[in-house]
């Protein structure tokens, strides 16, 4: 159970990344690039007239010693440097029924992901799951809430269903 629950935090955090940077899925190839059961390497290419393809993202995968996902990097192909250039990363850290997704932006300055922008937590219950986003304010060096959502249980079950 904890382990779908993981991977779906992790598609639903790329869906959500991706449509906020308006990212299409149509027109786009994909290499996978497996360590066993692990996702070690996807890459992302763009298909041009059909047939050619040209790179475009490249996901990079770590995990803790349970197995589950500790971390997501993307990197996105630069056309002038001819390679791929970091451009975020999504930690994942567990605690008992919580799942927390923080959305570091690669700071070239300092060669690291340093710029927390936000988190999302993912709350699991005995009543269904609360979600919350938070963004981090530089200022009051804290987090603020953004938005929270809960779901019950009925509504788990039909979401997987489909």
């Amino acid at each position: 159970m904890m382990k779908t629950l993981v991977l779906s935090v992790v598609f639903a955090v790329t869906s959500i990344v991706n449509a906020v940077n308006n990212n299409s899925l149509e027109g786009f190839a994909y290499n996978t690039r497996m360590d066993g059961d692990r996702i070690e390497t996807k890459n992302v290419y763009k298909v041009k007239e059909d047939k050619y393809l040209q790179n475009h993202l490249q996901y990079n995968y770590a995990y803790d010693t349970e197995g589950r996902v500790s971390s997501k990097e993307v990197s996105k192909w630069s056309k002038g440097n001819q390679r791929f250039e970091k451009q975020y990363c999504l930690n994942f850290s567990y605690d008992g029924g919580e799942v927390n997704v923080e959305y570091a932006a690669w700071n070239s300055k300092d060669n690291a992901y340093t710029d927390v922008k936000t988190k999302a937590v993912y709350q699991i219950n005995g009543m269904g799951v609360n979600y919350q986003s938070y963004e981090w304010n530089k200022k009051e060096s804290s987090w603020n809430l953004m938005v929270e959502h809960s779901t019950q249980p009925e509504e788990i079950i039909l979401f997987a269903e489909k």
